[in-house]
């Protein structure tokens, strides 16, 4: 079963969308790591937020903002007829 993040009340599902969008810019910024010295350093990217529920919460993030993108366009199309 895919989880969802519960919408908050006093938000349709378009603003909760945006919302989430932001949550999402949170969850998913990311830093260069340097790994060695010298010319032979390297850099990689890795997640500011790395514990160990965080790839979790992403992935129900990125569900939640599939699900209630769907609901956003059902809620459109239904107020202009």
């Amino acid at each position: 079963m895919v989880k969802l993040l519960e919408k908050t009340s006093g938000y349709n599902d378009c603003e909760y969308l945006k919302q989430l969008d932001v949550l999402k810019n949170v969850m998913f910024r990311t830093q260069s790591i340097k790994t060695g010295r010298g010319k032979k350093a390297k850099y990689h990217e890795e997640y500011i937020y790395n514990s160990e529920g965080d790839n979790e919460v992403r992935e129900t993030i990125l569900n939640s903002i599939k699900h209630y993108k769907e609901q956003c366009l059902n809620s459109e199309n239904t107020k202009q007829i």
